[in-house]
């Protein structure tokens, strides 16, 4: 995928996963709080197969996924963070973030979803970035409002992976204004 390479915000680089990201990225899907709130996996996973994931030059088409590292320590991972769905004719994608407990409440994920949100705007050409929170993750919907996303619905149910239906809240985040594609160096220009 093009531009597969480090994006930096304020504090925080997104990069690809490495080796030593293993245990960070099997603590987030084995924290007890974390698949509370998110889907989480069905199956057991490995640190390898997690790594691939995340660290590889082709990830899966439609896709863009990193790990959200401090500038000043840019080897240790602090969560993940995925544009998923990414449709280039529509010029849409799903965002979804992870953050180690240890690292939440510092500013790290308003940085990586600005980041991220950045660069898909700018880079991939997109107009608008969606994200699907539990409706009681009050954190993750916190942060999306705090990252000027705005609430747009909500999913009557969604079965979690015990089987309960949950509520889901749609946030939806549009490209500011009118911009010049670095890609094609066509216009872009809202429509009434």
């Amino acid at each position: 995928m093009e531009g597969y390479g480090d994006i930096t915000g304020g504090k925080v680089i997104l990069r690809t996963a490495k080796m030593q990201d293993r245990e960070m990225l099997l603590n987030l899907v084995r924290d007890p709080e974390i698949m509370k709130v998110t889907k989480g996996y069905q199956n057991p996973v490995t640190g390898r197969y997690l790594v691939g994931r995340f660290g590889s030059p082709e990830a899966p088409a439609g896709s863009v996924r990193r790990i959200i590292a401090d500038q000043g320590d840019p080897e240790s991972g602090l969560g993940i963070i995925m544009l998923s769905d990414l449709n280039k004719e529509n010029r849409t994608a799903k965002m979804q973030i992870k953050l180690l407990r240890s690292a939440r409440g510092r500013g790290y994920g308003r940085d990586a979803v600005d980041a991220l949100v950045s660069y898909a705007f700018r880079e991939l050409g997109l107009d608008c970035i969606c994200s699907s929170i539990l409706e009681d993750n009050t954190a993750s919907r916190r942060l999306f409002e705090a990252c000027g996303f705005q609430q747009e619905g909500i999913h009557e149910s969604r079965a979690d992976r015990n089987g309960h239906c949950r509520k889901v809240c749609s946030y939806v985040k549009r490209d500011a204004g009118p911009s010049v594609s670095k890609k094609t160096g066509s216009s872009r220009t809202e429509t009434g």
